[in-house]
């Protein structure tokens, strides 16, 4: 029985995308999976923001010494008497500190079925932490971002936004960070437009462990649930149809939290990311085709931290290794009220 030419058509081409080659056909198909996949690796990167609303030095500093004042002259003494500052008195605001964040990633991430792609992120938010509540039983603090995100990944280009809330639970040594986000970012590639939506929900439990004066050990296991809803995309008129994508992240952590001077703090941190990708799909026309996966990835990185009167400056380097392999570098600053 003799084929017609679009069905030869067809054929060649799910064929060429069913043996995964690197060739242009193959990648094509892989649009929308490729992006959400960049989607779920940037993700954690919004975790970073709850830690905002606590400083490095928190850590170190002695309320004892810290939350106390002399009461010069005040009620004709002779300035013996001691007075505790309570900080929420004291201020007309409920905004425990404003920020800002830049981020700039450049990376190169390995796929299975011997696809892989060059990935640059440029992404900017804007941040606020409410001061804590103090309750029976430790205190929780609440908070919020938006971010502004430039992408190529590939010959894709894209821009979009993403906004979420936070929350941070700690009590004595221990505690816990709570993220959820939504986003959305629409991309162009060969002068076709399609969007990719997202949540993604988070949770970090961690615990401060001292170690000296000046340091600390923080071990920490993070779980993160990103879903990615993607458009339907048309190359050479046929039809290429993605599922949902549904991730979920296992991370645990180490850090070593350091007062190097007054002012100054470090940490050097080594965490193991591992991706777990549902049953998801891709149909090419008629076909079903399996989506690309990528392997765990380690980062290890830098940050540091600088505190002038009530403002605090940072700054991070960070390496990847693994099926993402990764530079990523930023620049923080905060206003403590």
């Amino acid at each position: 029985m003799k084929r017609s030419k679009s069905n030869i058509y067809l054929f060649v081409l799910t064929s060429t995308l069913l043996c995964a080659t690197n060739s242009a056909s193959a990648v094509n198909a892989y649009y929308n999976n490729i992006s959400a996949v960049n989607i779920n690796v940037l993700s954690d990167t919004f975790m970073s923001y709850v830690n905002y609303g606590e400083k490095m030095s928190d850590l170190f500093e002695r309320p004892d010494l810290y939350r106390l004042m002399k009461r010069v002259d005040e009620y004709g003494d002779n300035g013996s008497t001691i007075k505790t500052i309570d900080s929420e008195s004291t201020s007309v605001t409920p905004l425990n500190d404003i920020w800002v964040d830049g981020n700039y990633t450049s990376a190169k991430i390995d796929y299975d079925h011997s696809i892989h792609s060059r990935s640059h992120f440029n992404l900017a938010s804007v941040g606020t932490n409410l001061r804590p509540v103090e309750l029976k039983y430790g205190n929780i603090s609440f908070g919020g971002f938006a971010s502004y995100i430039n992408t190529k990944i590939g010959n894709i280009r894209g821009s979009g936004d993403a906004a979420g809330v936070f929350a941070h639970y700690k009590y004595h040594e221990f505690g816990t960070h709570l993220l959820a986000n939504i986003g959305s970012l629409n991309n162009t590639v060969k002068h076709q437009d399609f969007n990719n939506s997202w949540v993604n929900v988070a949770d970090d439990i961690y615990a401060n462990l001292k170690l000296d004066e000046t340091l600390y050990f923080k071990p920490s296991m993070y779980v993160g649930y990103t879903w990615v809803s993607s458009d339907d995309l048309y190359i050479n008129n046929t039809r290429i149809a993605s599922s949902d994508f549904h991730f979920l992240n296992l991370a645990p952590s180490v850090q070593f939290i350091k007062e190097i001077t007054h002012n100054l703090y470090g940490t050097l941190s080594a965490k193991y990311v591992m991706h777990l990708l549902g049953d998801d799909y891709i149909h090419v026309g008629n076909q079903k085709i399996d989506t690309l996966d990528i392997d765990d990835h380690t980062d290890i990185g830098i940050d540091l931290e600088y505190h002038l009167n009530q403002f605090v400056f940072g700054g991070k380097v960070h390496k990847q290794l693994g099926d993402v392999n990764a530079w990523n570098f930023n620049l923080n600053a905060r206003y403590v009220f």
